[in-house]
């Protein structure tokens, strides 16, 4: 009887060991999932600008667009394109200023805000132009509003 007690109770044991080895396995592939789900969201997002930017160009033409925000980032700057490179550009954002005087090619920055704040370079335009130097667009309920204005040779990236 007792013999029959002890491998229930090892059964028992082998059964809770498993289950917790099966989720821990669950919980970590579904955090890779979403990690390369962020990583796309970001990829499409770079692309969507960087086609806007070339499409709208052309000399008077004034487009708005709404896009959605990837993952949790809260803001999106561009950069002069002019500016990179120059050694004197200032900014609150220490990345954003070291990465255009350093003289790396990245003009369009994703900002997630909160504690840490993140700032990532997702992209370089020669195209991109705006009136002071560096915009930075919030998003509202996720979307990034903004409007390009062509001029010619650049597009120049506001608010809407």
């Amino acid at each position: 009887m007792k013999k029959a007690q002890i491998q229930q109770t090892f059964i028992y044991i082998l059964t809770i060991i498993l289950v917790g080895i099966i989720l821990l396995i669950g919980y970590k592939s579904i955090g890779s999932i979403m990690s390369k789900g962020c990583d796309v969201e970001k990829t499409t997002f770079k692309s969507d600008i960087k086609a806007l930017v070339e499409r709208y160009n052309s000399y008077g033409s004034l487009n708005r667009e709404e896009m959605n925000a990837p993952c949790d980032y809260s803001k999106v700057c561009f950069v002069d394109a002019n500016e990179v490179g120059v050694g004197t550009f200032t900014t609150t954002n220490k990345i954003i200023k070291d990465s255009v005087n350093a003289g790396i090619e990245q003009n369009i920055f994703l900002i997630k805000e909160g504690s840490p704040s993140i700032t990532e370079p997702i992209g370089f335009s020669e195209a991109i132009k705006v009136d002071s130097k560096i915009i930075c667009i919030n998003e509202t309920n996720n979307k990034f509003k903004i409007q390009f204005e062509g001029t010619g040779k650049y597009t120049k990236i506001s608010n809407q």
